[in-house]
């Protein structure tokens, strides 16, 4: 079986020829996060370029690193795996990235589409995707502040799992299983959104503590668990979210 490492050398590997390196993101509003700022999209955007313009600060091309490394949300807010596939080639492909973060069903979990058609759905995305030569990071939702969620989602994730190694001998392919991953000791902290309205899928109502939809520090978490498994970046959250919030500081550390 393959196991793919890390896209850094790839991402590498074309600015230096000065060409563009876009990465888009594809899901629904955990993945468009227009709530938070920073998001983890955008994150992963400046820990990217920072460790290149570190490692090149003092030659001339550190500009190459800074100019070729762009980052798309197209993330849709509601939208189902259904929804995501119709829209695929015009708004994803339609824009050659080279590499998709990919969340393409979190949503069918609340809409309760049946699984034969979320895993149908999420192999062809992925497929459309590797036949293009596009790298593909798929992940996994991150754990929900309720528990009666929390078993709906681990039976779609075990669909993730399925389709993950279905594409597992694909050098382009890495699997990001966020739910299991993400500290369970850090999920009640990164869920403190109010949320403005009801939700009759996520059986919350105005008012209400979002479980779902995680704030400012689960962004970060995120974004530090994908910059270690795709890029191989660590990244200190605490440090981070100190100097963020330092109007005197140019360049937050992580």
């Amino acid at each position: 079986m393959f196991m793919r490492n890390y896209f850094f050398e790839d991402v590498k590997n074309k600015i230096e020829q000065d060409n563009q390196f876009l990465i888009v993101y594809y899901g629904a509003s955990t993945t468009s996060q227009e709530y938070i700022f920073p998001n983890w999209g955008e994150i992963i955007r400046y820990a990217l370029k920072y460790a290149f313009e570190s490692e090149n600060e003092r030659e001339d091309n550190y500009k190459k690193y800074m100019w070729n490394i762009h980052t798309l949300n197209l993330g849709l807010d509601g939208a189902s795996s259904i929804d995501l596939l119709a829209r695929f080639d015009s708004l994803v492909l339609s824009k050659k990235p080279n590499l998709i973060f990919l969340d393409a069903s979190k949503n069918d979990v609340y809409y309760k589409i049946d699984k034969k058609i979320t895993e149908n759905n999420n192999q062809k995305l992925i497929k459309k995707a590797l036949d293009k030569g596009i790298g593909v990071v798929f992940t996994t939702r991150i754990p929900s502040l309720r528990e009666d969620l929390n078993k709906r989602i681990i039976e779609y994730n075990e669909i993730d799992k399925k389709i993950a190694r279905v594409f597992s001998n694909n050098q382009n392919f890495i699997f990001v299983d966020l739910f299991n991953l993400f500290p369970k000791d850090l999920i009640k902290k990164s869920y403190t959104l109010i949320h403005p309205i009801s939700n009759k899928y996520i059986e919350i109502k105005a008012g209400e503590i979002d479980p779902v939809h995680y704030n400012k520090f689960g962004n970060v978490i995120v974004s530090k668990i994908l910059l270690k498994k795709v890029f191989n970046i660590d990244f200190d959250e605490n440090k981070f979210l100190k100097n963020l919030s330092n109007n005197t500081k140019m360049f937050p550390d992580y």
